[in-house]
């Protein structure tokens, strides 16, 4: 399996289950494929917690009969609720041009993320140096291992010796293991494909949707489409989503951006079109279940639609179109209700992060404004893009298209609040919506780019429209004259021409960001070289291993199928590690004259210990690793220069 193969098997087992459901539900198949990867989620969550609960393995079966079920489910809701009603035309003869069109431009971002993904990661199947990657890769060796995929169930691999409760949304990490499953690929290669699918597929379809549904009641199809697919090829030009995002290893909530957008365009459909609220609500779920950013970005956009946009123009009537919400809302909280649960308990470490600039409300209104915040400001403003996306927001404002400048502007001020805090209520206030999004201000910039995105496509495509009349009408001045289909294909090749040149202009920095850590720095060939020896030694694999939380010995799991102490990087200590794994972690190398170590050795079932460096950048070597050498409990077995193991040999 190839790069591109890989990302395509990817892409399409993210959007064709999906897809098969959108039509049980009786959506068309072009929409059927744009909203698929949001059902196929939903599809995921579902299953994975009762599935959990009851001891049910989650695999590549138990997915292929859960797509079953809920398409049969989907089909029987439709025909309840189309009962003697006319859902719609069918579909026309011919082939849906303007549809096409928006097509291409999302083919066209599409191929050009890709491309950037393709050129900067020369090394796509090795360890990537990043946080949180080395946790969603154990996740997904943990789903393959123990066909445990529900979320509430994730402390039984992280919190080793104590298996306390943790939820972690896991329906990214359970697709994955399906792909890995089907085709035989390894967790991290399974990983690394899913992100890419992601990245690759979503922001370009989420852009060109989000433009079709704020454009199609206000011009013709034609021009929408034209708008939808220039948002969709701009989209490979915007930094935040997905480059950064995926430099960061962000996956669950950068795939939960990308779903938000396809969630959003089912859930205010349905409003209007009552058959799609089964499929609505499997939407919100599916959203919520990869991370739960992405469910508050939907839950903003149709509050914020709702208020500005649906109360002025109701489909049916305000309280009618309200009640449809509510039938959409009320089944997806009910089927959450253990996922909202389980992160209640975690608020306090979510709340606890924060990014503060100590530069001012000033400066960070600025860098909110002009998308120069965390990660982003590595590099130039984008000068053009954002001038493209102002001209954008003005034409909104001017077709009385208001909920995107009103969550604009919302969000603008949660990154201030992030990056220089307010006091008094307002801070209060603006800091409950902030912390939904870890207090970070790249996390919010992600999401204002989502409507970025579709307001410099339309102000393109209307600045080419301006652009082709004026030569048009003086190539008429001047006895020259063409047929329309002439100026079409002119109008669509300087979009083209435009669109790649941005692309091409960017395209360094994002070839960068989207390869930058599978530079094999973290976990190198020294460290798979330690991990594949460690593992033929007798009672490895029934034993724990004992490793730092610093270095990159945490891969030893989704790399060699090792069960090491620590499965995520975890410092300082962010979920309590237990009294024995502290007591390892901090004084290990004073076994010889102190008896806790050797408590905590057979409390913990540790045999091997591996210490690995480089370390992570910013933190050092737990105390109780550094000094190993020097004690006579701990026998040094194997150094290869990058890795060293030891063996215990002090009491039973």
């Amino acid at each position: 399996m190839n790069f591109g193969s890989g990302v395509l098997i990817a892409v399409l087992l993210m959007a064709v289950p999906g897809a098969v459901v959108g039509r049980a539900g009786g959506l068309r198949w072009p929409l059927a494929l744009a909203v698929g990867p949001v059902l196929t989620y939903g599809a995921v969550a579902l299953a994975t917690v009762p599935f959990g609960a009851v001891g049910i393995r989650w695999n590549a079966l138990s997915a292929l009969l859960t797509l079953a079920v809920v398409a049969a489910v989907v089909a029987g809701l439709r025909a309840l609720l189309t009962r003697g009603v006319r859902t719609g035309p069918g579909a026309a003869g011919g082939p849906d041009w303007p549809v096409i069109i928006a097509g291409a431009g999302v083919l066209f971002g599409a191929l050009a993320i890709g491309f950037a993904a393709w050129r900067g990661m020369p090394y796509w199947q090795s360890i990537p140096s990043t946080w949180d990657s080395v946790w969603h890769a154990n996740t997904i060796r943990w789903i393959l291992d123990t066909g445990q995929a529900s979320p509430t169930h994730m402390g039984e691999l992280r919190n080793v010796e104590t298996q306390a409760a943790l939820y972690y949304p896991s329906a990214f990490h359970a697709l994955a293991a399906v792909l890995a499953q089907l085709t035989g690929a390894a967790p991290t290669t399974a990983y690394t494909l899913s992100s890419l699918a992601a990245a690759v597929w979503l922001f370009p379809l989420s852009a060109a949707l989000l433009t079709w549904q704020l454009l199609i009641s206000r011009t013709t199809r034609w021009r929408t489409a034209g708008a939808a697919a220039t948002a969709g090829a701009l989209s490979a030009s915007f930094t935040a989503v997905p480059y950064v995002e995926f430099d960061t290893a962000s996956m669950p909530n950068m795939v939960a951006y990308g779903l938000a957008v396809p969630a959003f365009v089912l859930i205010t459909s349905a409003v209007t079109h009552w058959y799609r609220i089964p499929l609505a609500v499997l939407a919100l779920i599916g959203v919520f279940s990869v991370h739960i950013t992405g469910g508050v970005v939907v839950v903003t956009f149709v509050t914020a639609w709702w208020l500005l946009e649906a109360w002025r123009r109701p489909a049916v009537s305000r309280l009618a179109d309200f009640g449809t919400l509510l039938v959409i809302g009320v089944p997806a909280l009910l089927a959450l209700l253990p996922q909202f649960l389980a992160v209640m308990a975690q608020a306090e470490i979510i709340a606890g992060h924060a990014f503060v600039t100590h530069l001012g409300k000033k400066r960070a209104l600025f860098d909110a404004i002009v998308q120069h915040t965390r990660h982003l400001n590595d590099y130039p403003i984008q000068n053009i893009i954002i001038a493209l996306a102002a001209a954008g927001f003005l034409l909104l404002l001017f077709k009385r298209i208001w909920w995107p400048a009103a969550v604009w502007a919302l969000l603008v001020v949660a990154i201030v609040h992030s990056s220089a805090p307010f006091s008094g209520p307002i801070g209060t206030v603006t800091g409950m919506y902030s912390d939904l999004f870890y207090s970070d201000p790249r996390r919010l910039s992600a999401v204002v780019t989502l409507l970025l995105t579709p307001m410099a496509g339309l102000a393109l495509f209307s600045l080419a429209l301006l652009v082709v009349a004026w030569v048009k009408r003086r190539a008429a001045n001047r006895g020259h004259t063409h047929g329309q289909k002439f100026w079409i294909g002119a109008t669509a090749a300087l979009l083209a021409v435009t669109c790649f040149g941005l692309t091409w202009h960017y395209f360094p920095r994002h070839r960068h960001l989207i390869g930058e850590k599978y530079d094999r720095v973290i976990v190198g060939d020294k460290d798979l070289e330690a991990f594949a020896y460690l593992a033929t030694l007798p009672g490895a694999r029934d034993t724990v291993i004992g490793d730092a939380n610093v270095d990159g010995t945490a891969w030893m799991y989704a790399v060699a199928g090792l069960h090491p102490l620590w499965t995520h990087y975890d410092y300082p200590v962010q979920q309590g590690p237990g009294y024995n794994r502290f007591i390892f972690w901090a004084y290990a190398d004073d076994a010889d004259h102190d008896p806790r170590i050797a408590d905590a050795v057979k409390a913990l079932n540790i045999r091997y210990v591996i210490t690995s460096g480089p370390v992570v950048r910013g933190f050092v070597m737990p105390d109780g690793l550094v000094s190993l050498d020097k004690s006579e409990s701990w026998a040094k077995i194997y150094d290869n220069g990058g890795a060293r193991i030891y063996e215990w040999r002090g009491p039973a």
